[in-house]
């Protein structure tokens, strides 16, 4: 098969519009806008390049197609961008992606594939299969980025995460288009209701291992595959549901951003900080029981960790006083990040 170059992905080829994935015949051409006054064609602007809203139910069935091709990271931000290309034009027709129609064709036809790099294609299996963070989050956290201010996308990205770590993936409505057939994959590589599990973590290894466990499928199986294409589907819809709302200025309506009382609890004395003895070594939002289980919590075991003074930090900060600093500071520090107010700059 001939190899499609920029020129070729830039003629507005017929691509897959909103009645398309619904069953209807008609399909769209994609939208070219030209550059403004000025501006050469080719001339690839600064970003943000802008968004228009994006119907999540469409991107979805993208994100599913994405992710036979490229899986997670690939697809996910394949499908986002793919829609965008669709709906504002330049500049994003300027990102070399096939087409929805020609992924299909590569999917009904294997043997005439000739595999085409995506952006974002790396972070498949939580980066190059490393199993860290999930593709799909990754993929969508940089579409976001293409589109979006940046202050409005790091109001987006940490809610998308908190999403992943807490929604039972995966989602229902992808489950209905699985059992229904209502994906835009050719032939999928399973039908079925899956088993719906929450990860409690953004990791690839903790997400695929914690449903493996709870299903029975082997990390190898059909099953856990199509479970990975249905939450890319899923994260892909729920990042243009996201962005959509924070047009509007009404992002906390979608996903207020909350952590977990336990979280919380643990922020109130260990985040971002210039006092180490006091426990700020550390920094981030994720779920802590997604490491620090029982075994390797802090104040539950001989830490060895030691402070610039070289006291022990478990023994100088003693189970009893971090108990009684978390239960004050654990509804403070939520509501802070609710609001918005705790960006860990």
């Amino acid at each position: 098969m001939k190899k499609l170059n920029r020129r070729d992905f830039i003629k507005g080829a017929a691509v897959l519009s909103g009645a398309a994935v619904c069953g209807a015949a008609n399909t769209a051409i994609a939208s070219e806008t030209e550059p403004e006054a000025g501006q050469a064609k080719g001339d690839i602007p600064a970003l943000p390049w802008g968004y228009k809203e994006l119907d999540p139910e469409y991107v979805r069935k993208l994100g599913h197609l994405g992710y036979y091709l490229e899986e997670c990271g690939g697809g996910c931000f394949w499908a986002i961008m793919t829609a965008l290309k669709e709906k504002v034009g330049y500049p994003y027709t300027q990102i070399p992606l096939p087409t929805p129609e020609q992924f299909i064709e590569f999917l009904k036809n294997p043997e005439s594939k000739e595999h085409y790099q995506v952006p974002m294609q790396y972070g498949v299996g939580g980066v190059a299969n490393f199993g860290s963070l999930c593709g799909a989050p990754n993929g969508a956290a940089s579409a976001i980025t293409y589109a979006m201010p940046f202050d409005q996308a790091k109001e987006i990205i940490p809610r998308l995460l908190r999403y992943y770590e807490v929604e039972t993936f995966p989602t229902d409505e992808s489950n209905k288009y699985a059992v229904n057939g209502e994906f835009l994959v050719p032939k999928m590589k399973s039908s079925k209701a899956l088993l719906q599990s929450a990860s409690d973590s953004v990791l690839c290894h903790v997400s695929v291992g914690k449903w493996c466990e709870k299903s029975g499928y082997a990390s190898g199986s059909k099953e856990r595959s199509e479970r990975c294409g249905r939450i890319t589907g899923d994260i892909a819809a729920m990042a243009v549901k996201m962005m959509n709302a924070s047009m509007k200025g009404e992002l906390e309506s979608v996903f207020p951003m909350k952590l977990s009382q336990e979280t919380a609890g643990c922020r109130s004395c260990h985040s971002k900080g210039e006092k180490f003895e006091s426990g700020q070594f550390t920094r981030g939002f994720m779920d802590c029981g997604s490491c620090h289980d029982v075994k390797m919590e802090p104040h539950k075991g001989t830490n060895k960790l030691q402070t610039a003074y070289g006291a022990d930090v478990g023994t100088w900060a003693g189970a009893a006083v971090v108990g009684t600093i978390a239960g004050i500071g654990a509804h403070a520090v939520n509501k802070r990040i609710t609001k918005g107010k705790d960006d860990e700059e």
